[in-house]
């Protein structure tokens, strides 16, 4: 009898481990709170760098994976570089051996649905587990059953919020992801040659500008789904108030017009290079995206990390172990948390003991998931320390 998988979360994380499992003789069935894949905007671009890249090897099949040239994005540069408001450079990092590559990620997340069993509109409510199989209910009335149920639906998982519910006492250790109160704001905007005269330091790769009251700002050259050529830019922002106009987004115009206006007025106030004000003021507000909040993840100094004694259920990518973006890391360790359970899936015996190969996947996925954290962390305050000197 063929093991059934039910995966909660078709972003990256949920749809890599699909097709993982798939290539490893897995059903596996992604259930996605989205109406469809145009729901809503997935991002822009992604930087993948070989963790990632090795990850997506062993995930797709060979078709599939002579596919991922399609997904790149193109002329934007590998490199990286450290700058102040006034777009004078403290430092460069060219391209190198681990130099990322860039995804345009609705291409990769497109790529990465093909041939996938997706059932959208499906919100999670609950889901119980009596030992033999676990069992997902949804908002709609509808139920599925399977031997393993695995949260890939990002750092406010709703898997994760249900595991005391449903384990009570004999629950594992659970890492906690927390809200940073530090929000992304950002859009994009027609690239033409005026930018790339106006934006010299980004023809080699991102940029960081990081400005005064340990706010920064990141430009990169990137491309729409349509390949048109644009730049995209985000500005990192305190969050005094979570009810404030500026932060609540519903997709609408007007909404993204008082997100616009806000940015505006913070780079109007602070002494921004005027080429960096422009880009910010120039955006049209259909450009403008939804705050993002950004958040890490507190682990326990214990090693231990069940969290479902029957090992019906577990975590995969943000919903386990979210980390700050400043390192690039978040991505590439979703991708290998996909792989690393596909793998010891595709290599455990028939009957699986699921026990002993989820608190394996769990080991090794939060010993490798501590260090990116804490690398991650290390790297953010690195940045706020560098401007705070300068």
């Amino acid at each position: 009898m063929q093991n059934k998988i039910l995966i909660i979360g078709a972003g990256l994380g949920g749809l890599a481990l699909a097709q993982g499992l798939a290539k490893a003789g897995f059903h596996a069935t992604v259930f996605e709170r989205d109406e469809s894949p145009a729901s809503r905007p997935q991002g822009y671009r992604i930087s993948i760098r070989s963790l990632g890249m090795q990850a997506l090897s062993a995930l797709l099949t060979p078709e599939k994976l002579s596919r991922l040239s399609k997904a790149k994005v193109a002329d934007v540069g590998d490199g990286f570089t450290c700058a102040n408001e006034k777009m004078e450079p403290f430092f460069s990092v060219p391209q190198g051996q681990d130099a990322a590559v860039q995804f345009l990620r609705t291409e990769l997340r497109s790529l990465l649905q093909g041939g996938i069993d997706i059932k959208w509109n499906k919100r999670l409510s609950r889901f119980e587990d009596n030992g033999d199989q676990v069992v997902a209910h949804f908002e709609d009335g509808s139920h599925a059953a399977g031997d393993l149920l695995v949260g890939c639906d990002g750092a406010g998982s709703s898997v994760r919020e249900l595991l005391p519910s449903v384990y009570g006492n004999s629950l594992g250790l659970i890492p906690r992801v927390f809200d940073s109160n530090r929000a992304i704001l950002g859009g994009q905007i027609d690239r033409t040659p005026e930018w790339d005269m106006l934006l010299p330091l980004n023809r080699g790769g991102l940029v960081r500008f990081l400005g005064p009251n340990y706010r920064s700002m990141a430009v990169c050259f990137s491309e729409r789904a349509d390949r048109s050529p644009t730049v995209f830019w985000v500005l990192s922002e305190e969050i005094e108030d979570r009810n404030a106009p500026w932060y609540q987004f519903d997709q609408g115009l007007e909404c993204r017009m008082r997100i616009l206006a806000h940015c505006q007025q913070l780079m109007a106030n602070e002494p921004w290079h005027e080429n960096l004000k422009k880009l910010v003021c120039e955006t049209p507000a259909e450009g403008i995206m939804a705050p993002w909040l950004l958040r890490t993840t507190q682990f326990s100094d214990l090693d231990r990390f069940l969290m479902a004694p029957t090992g019906k259920t577990t975590l995969l990518g943000d919903s386990a172990h979210a980390m700050f973006p400043d390192k690039g890391l978040g991505g590439n360790n979703v991708l290998e948390d996909a792989r690393l359970l596909s793998a010891l899936l595709k290599d455990a015996p028939n009957p699986i003991e699921w026990p002993g190969l989820i608190e394996q996947y769990e080991r090794e996925m939060f010993t490798r998931a501590r260090a990116a954290v804490q690398e991650s962390e290390s790297a953010a305050e690195y940045f706020r320390n560098l401007r705070s000197s300068s």
